[in-house]
């Protein structure tokens, strides 16, 4: 196990002691950079915010092992939002407490939206997991993506469906939160444009095990093909007892339904199953492939696409900080708006990588078909940089 990142996990124990935010006046002359790491490390998310947490502690490894950043010292501290907003909000208080030079997580776009209030009035930079699209339209200048949002993933989707698929009908199903309901709107306000009728528009919960009645109302409504906009766990039970049903229809989906997670648990039941992905770890390209190589030695799981967003996370601050010259951690968000980050100066962006006005990255992206447990890359998008 490497050991130069601190792991420390702080879950509800602490709580009770968690007092409000205050801007952050960290001394930068000191050797080490504090990196606060809230994540999704028990709970329904527990198997994606594991791995973004692994991403970030191995991108912390790869800069110390090179260095660190302008000299100093990068040093993690987990804390587990136990995919729960409210302990999220309350982690993050304590995050800030310790006063962090930047906040990496969590994943889950209903962590986010709690708590991107508190890292923008303590000035500090946050690089979060979620995909909502309204999380980067809050008018927060200290909230950063480091994979791309639902403004980009939906859109290439419903292209697939309407022109590769030439469906007409449509069933869809979503998860009931912030994810969920952003994922779901977009969708609709796309599908509509692209003359695809939505003949079924079924929620579902977070968590939620049994999907009958879902497939049920879905069968009934006779869809061309299916979108499904579920977490990993879920859309694994969705694809299970779906094909059990008798689904044969096409099934296309965002990041999620293609995610290792999602293929582990689901098995063959996810075999046809095309999706949308800006980092898809099936990409032919050497530097992805390569990090999914060292991924699986050192943690002994496959990384998805939250792997990837947490490692690329630690290198979008290395790589405005050095912009900078020197730790700034209140302007360490100005640094990054705008930057172009390649990978031939920080080989930890393993694409090149545009950091936009609201926050929001430009990395291109892969229509992705899953194949015996692969991914299967069928069309790759260039940045639009």
């Amino acid at each position: 196990m490497r050991l130069s990142a601190t792991r420390l996990a702080l879950g509800s124990g602490l709580l009770a002691l968690i007092a409000a935010a205050s801007p952050a006046r960290a001394d930068f002359t000191a050797p080490d950079l504090q990196i606060a790491v809230p994540a999704e490390l028990s709970g329904s998310g527990a198997s994606v915010g594991v791995l973004w947490r692994d991403g970030v502690h191995m991108a912390i490894d790869d800069v110390n092992a090179k260095g660190g950043v302008l000299g100093h010292k990068l040093v993690a501290t987990d804390y587990d939002t136990q995919t729960n907003p409210s302990v999220s909000r309350a982690v993050i208080q304590k995050a800030l407490d310790g006063h962090p030079y930047a906040v990496l997580g969590p994943v889950y776009s209903g962590s986010v939206k709690v708590d991107e209030e508190l890292t923008k009035a303590a000035h500090i930079t946050e690089i979060m997991g979620g995909e909502a699209g309204d999380l980067t339209t809050l008018g927060d200048a200290y909230v950063f993506r480091t994979g791309l949002g639902q403004a980009q993933t939906i859109p290439p989707v419903v292209e697939y469906m309407a022109h590769d698929l030439k469906a007409k009908r449509i069933a869809m199903i979503w998860v009931n939160d912030d994810y969920g309901k952003g994922g779901r709107d977009a969708f609709l306000a796309d599908a509509k444009k692209a003359g695809l009728n939505v003949v079924a528009d079924l929620s579902s919960e977070v968590g939620q095990v049994n999907f009958q009645a879902d497939v049920l109302r879905l069968r009934a409504s006779h869809p061309d093909a299916v979108f499904i906009y579920l977490h990993e766990e879920e859309a694994a039970r969705f694809l299970k007892g779906a094909r059990q049903m008798g689904v044969a229809v096409p099934m296309v989906g965002g990041t999620t339904v293609i995610d290792s997670q999602t293929m582990k648990l689901a098995g063959s039941a996810a075999n046809g199953v095309v999706g949308f992905s800006g980092l898809a770890t099936g990409a032919p390209m050497p530097a992805v492939q390569n990090f999914v190589q060292r991924f699986q030695a050192e943690f002994h799981v496959h990384p998805d696409h939250n792997a990837i967003k947490g490692y690329m996370a630690v290198w979008m601050v290395k790589a405005a900080t050095e912009k900078m010259g020197k730790p700034d951690a209140t302007g360490l968000a100005a640094a990054l708006h705008g930057l172009m980050i390649e990978p031939a100066s920080q080989p930890g962006i393993l694409l090149p990588m545009h950091v936009l006005a609201n926050g929001d990255v430009d990395n291109g992206g892969f229509m992705v078909v899953v194949k015996d447990g692969q991914q299967h890359i069928i069309r790759i998008m260039k940045p639009s940089m």
